[in-house]
């Protein structure tokens, strides 16, 4: 029986989980023996709530998270065409490594998919300086035989092989331009992924692939969690941390195998490895605003803090997300930008909000009863330009010019 979750707990028992707990141990650089293989090594390493263990060792149970979050759910069919999304972050790259290593063992071991990796460049939004092309030349060579494409954010359509990728101008694109019409950074933000998953599901199509890996680990899940109920976003929350997210365009799928992993094993998988990323940690679009600038930034700062004090309780936040469902049909519309539900037709709150506003703007003496206020409230929210209520949001943010 796989044992996935019992060295953290994951949301069941957790009698740990609101005791304070001490900051990572690290890398134990003092020579002894594994406690799982007994094999004597030269560096240990200690997780929380596991015993010292080899490089070896540690490898073993990080990969094998990896393969049982794929092989648990049956979701990736086998030969599938897949597209690892490279961002130059410590996760990303350890994805990359454990799908490389995944598929060069022998036939029986073998995780059965076609990948290939796109690297998405976003100097123009981030303002900061470019990746190193050399640098991801390099891993396009290790990694081999994985096909390595590049693709900058808002700047093209297209993603380029990275033999024939040549940068384009400093001129601010379109995205750039969008962003800067929007008055707060929380809306910026939402807007600006939005744009990325709209970005990754045409390079999927464009490469004929049916699967996206995404490379976020537990803490990022939590954050996002609770970063989109916060934003509006609550009928659609699940589809942001679940493994398997199948909103994107042309029928694309998301999927999140890292999402078991915590910071501390990819800190430890980094170094077991000698990866090296290309990108600073924390280098998210508005970060270097503080951490009271956005939503997401707050949200960010507060995971943060739970993940050094209360580290199960992360875990419990983002498994939350697995439980939370709406009970929308199969013909249900979607949201023109962000393909979510539409929201209208399911939430009461929504109809109550509209309901208000209608007696607001109205006023009550000019109809006879209640039923004509909701009739008129109901209206409302059919006719709002194809939008859920967190993108009427960033709609609503707009100094001027559409959404879309």
């Amino acid at each position: 029986m796989c044992s996935i979750g019992e060295d953290d707990f994951g949301d069941e028992g957790a009698a740990h989980g609101m005791v304070p707990e001490s900051l990572p141990l690290g890398i134990v650089l003092s020579p002894g023996d594994c406690n799982k293989c007994g094999v004597a090594s030269s560096q240990l390493y200690k997780l929380n709530f596991r015993t010292a263990e080899c490089r070896d060792c540690f490898l073993a149970y990080a990969r094998h998270k990896f393969r049982a979050a794929l092989g648990a759910a049956k979701i990736l069919p086998r030969n599938a065409e897949v597209l690892l999304v490279l961002d130059g972050s410590a996760e990303s790259l350890v994805l990359l490594d454990m799908l490389h290593f995944a598929q060069t063992q022998n036939t029986f071991k073998r995780l059965h998919c076609n990948a290939r990796v796109v690297f998405v460049e976003d100097k123009h939004v981030q303002g900061h300086d470019p990746v190193d092309i050399d640098a991801l030349k390099n891993l396009s060579n290790q990694y081999a035989p994985f096909e390595f494409h590049v693709i900058e954010l808002g700047a093209s359509n297209s993603a380029e092989p990275i033999t024939k990728y040549s940068r384009s101008s400093d001129e601010k694109n379109e995205l750039v331009q969008k962003l800067q019409k929007l008055r707060s950074l929380t809306a910026r933000q939402d807007y600006l992924q939005q744009q990325r998953k709209n970005l990754i599901a045409s390079v999927a199509q464009q490469l004929d692939c049916t699967h996206v890996f995404e490379p976020s680990i537990s803490v990022d899940l939590a954050t996002q969690l609770l970063t989109a109920i916060a934003l509006g976003r609550g009928g659609s929350a699940a589809l942001d941390v679940a493994l398997l997210d199948d909103r994107l365009a042309g029928e694309v799928k998301l999927l999140r195998p890292l999402k078991d992993l915590n910071e501390q094993e990819i800190q430890f998988y980094t170094h077991a490895q000698q990866l090296k990323p290309l990108v600073q940690s924390g280098s998210r679009y508005g970060q270097e605003s503080g951490p009271t600038a956005s939503l997401q930034n707050l949200t960010s700062a507060f995971v943060a803090n739970l993940q050094q004090n209360y580290a199960s309780t992360v875990s419990t936040v983002f498994r939350t997300g697995d439980k939370i469902a709406i009970n929308a049909h199969p013909d249900q519309a979607t949201c023109d930008h962000c393909q979510s539900a539409l929201d209208s037709e399911l939430s009461d709150t929504l109809l109550a909000i509209e309901y208000s506003r209608s007696v607001s703007e109205a006023g009550v003496a000019l109809y006879k009863n209640g039923a004509d206020l909701e009739g008129l409230a109901k209206q409302r929210l059919k006719t709002q330009d194809g939008l859920c209520h967190a993108c009427r949001g960033i709609q609503s943010e707009l100094e001027s010019g559409k959404l879309l």
